[in-house]
């Protein structure tokens, strides 16, 4: 259990935003995909919301990345 907490502690950041993508990519294949259904991407809610969830999971561990690299040269010239 504590491996399970530390992981979901370390990787927080970019679990929100995979979900986010997620949710997000879903919104857009509601309201614009399944009407237009001739590009890949948007035909097929799995597809769309894979793509959604792999972007928003990419962004949010660079974003993570970033912060901490932030905290350490910020605690450096402390």
């Amino acid at each position: 259990m504590k491996r399970a907490y530390a992981f979901l502690k370390e990787n927080l950041f970019a679990l929100l935003f995979t979900v986010s993508g997620i949710i997000i990519a879903y919104i857009y294949w509601v309201n614009w995909g399944m009407y237009y259904g001739t590009l890949p991407l948007s035909s097929e809610c799995w597809v769309n919301c894979t793509y959604g969830g792999l972007i928003g999971g990419l962004l949010g561990s660079n974003l993570a990345r970033h912060n901490e690299q932030l905290q350490k040269q910020k605690n450096k010239h402390a």
